[in-house]
């Protein structure tokens, strides 16, 4: 509190200053005592609760948004991320398939990429990959993570193949693995029909993205073993490897081997499917506290007591124009896990207005900067905290409630981890991560907002 009370001084000081004429006594004793800025500082309690978000955007934009895996935590519940993944077919590929040069197939690999990953480097976990039987993703249509996978894969929707994993390659050296920036990847080696299958596609020149999303729509790759990892990848794509060959000076001729890609790039879909199991056993089952969850999953809802500040503000200052000088909010966080596999604290933070919830998770984006009533903030690691300044949200609420009365009680604000990907573009945060808040029951530090209000 040293901060608001040496703000006072400040404020008292300059009050004082500018009431003065040559003669002090008399400059501030002919000011009528209804007349002088009273500031006030007060104290409110926020009332909070744990708030289930089933579902954000689905669409995988770019190496911040494609989850794939299982991860348990036995405090936050599980998180289950799947994909729906659609490839680019290879445009103007060079391929040599004529009457002299006739190419054949070797093999096809996809490849899944990634830097980063939560939750344990050895434990096994295993990956299978079914093909599309019926449908593939519209790439006009908004997908959310709650999506229905029969959409898209039914119940004998073919299985391609399954193969058992860990994040960290241990037949590879730390002299590899452990350079900054190395690409860990997971490799998933096709059959000879289906590498036939691709290759055919190749060969009939199917380049045109609607054609050859018609013959081949796409995969639902998902993990059936393994609740310990959650990779966070940085692009798929699938390898075409075939050989031909090619004569030289006329006479020689020699073997040529090459592979075409097929990527999941920006011209087709990849969606996450985000599953969290049985959430409702994990929400609001201590009072002294509440949780923050993401991808999805939970995302306290605060309520600022406006009839409460208003009533204050009446008892304190009657009716003089009112001015909210700092409005601060802070939000505490509590059971710090250390461990070696713990769920990281979210960093940047945003309190969005109840009403613009809905907004925000289907645009991944808040409304024109200055209508929207979004604040933000990053964690305090020193202090263990998330502190924020409501200062202009509140004045623009009160002043709204002053001239049109609608008798509100609180003004609901939801808490979301976000990813500032530019000064215009902001999403829901897709990595895993949780915190624990101390809530208004705390009895240790409650949540509190701190005031400090003046009148003239």
């Amino acid at each position: 509190m040293k901060k608001y009370f040496f703000s006072i001084i400040i404020l008292f000081a300059t009050l004082i200053f500018s009431a003065c004429t040559k003669d002090d006594t008399m400059g501030i004793s002919i000011q009528p005592q209804e007349d002088r800025i009273k500031v006030v500082v007060d104290t409110f309690m926020v009332a909070s609760q744990d708030f289930h978000v089933d579902a954000i955007s689905a669409q995988c934009y770019d190496s911040l948004s494609m989850l794939f895996g299982e991860y348990y935590s036995a405090k936050y519940g599980s998180t289950k991320a799947d994909l729906i993944v659609q490839f680019a077919p290879p445009i103007d590929a060079d391929f040599p398939y004529d009457s002299i040069n006739k190419a054949e197939p070797d093999s096809l690999v996809m490849v899944m990429g990634y830097k980063a990953w939560d939750g344990a480097a050895n434990e096994p976990f295993e990956v299978s990959v079914y093909e599309l039987d019926n449908g593939t993703p519209d790439f006009d249509t908004q997908y959310f993570s709650d999506l229905d996978i029969s959409q898209f894969a039914s119940n004998n929707a073919p299985l391609l193949g399954s193969k058992i994993v860990s994040a960290l390659d241990q037949t590879l050296g730390d002299s590899i693995t452990g350079v900054a920036g190395y690409m860990h990847s997971v490799h998933f080696k096709f059959d000879d029909d289906y590498t036939q299958k691709l290759f055919k596609l190749v060969k009939d020149k199917v380049n045109n993205t609607n054609d050859f999303l018609r013959d081949f729509k796409g995969m639902y790759i998902t993990t059936t073993y393994g609740q310990s990892t959650m990779l966070y990848l940085y692009g798929i794509e699938m390898r075409l490897f075939y050989h031909y060959k090619k004569s030289e000076n006329g006479k020689d001729t020699v073997n040529v081997n090459n592979y075409i890609n097929f990527p999941a790039s920006k011209e087709v879909r990849v969606l996450n499917k985000i599953t969290h199991q049985n959430i409702e056993n994990v929400m609001n089952k201590r009072d002294s506290v509440n949780y923050i969850k993401s991808a999805g999953g939970i995302y306290p809802k605060l309520s600022l007591p406006i009839a409460k500040i208003m009533q204050h503000k009446r008892d304190s200052i009657g009716d003089k124009i009112f001015t909210i000088n700092s409005a601060i909010l802070s939000v505490e966080a509590t059971e710090i896990d250390t461990t070696a596999n713990k769920m990281f604290i979210p960093n940047v933070v945003m309190l969005i207005p109840e009403t613009e919830l809905d907004y925000f998770l289907k645009n991944n984006k808040i409304y024109f900067a200055g209508d929207s009533a979004a604040v933000y903030t990053s964690y305090n690691s020193t202090k263990k905290e998330y502190t924020f300044d409501v200062a202009r949200l509140l004045n623009s609420i009160i002043r709204k409630e002053e001239k049109e009365n609608t008798g509100i009680e609180t003004f609901n604000l939801v808490m979301i981890p976000v990813d500032m990907i530019s000064s215009n573009e902001v999403r829901p945060q897709k990595y895993i991560r949780a915190a624990t808040i101390r809530s208004s029951r705390s009895e240790r530090s409650p949540m509190r907002l701190e005031l400090i209000y003046s009148g003239f």
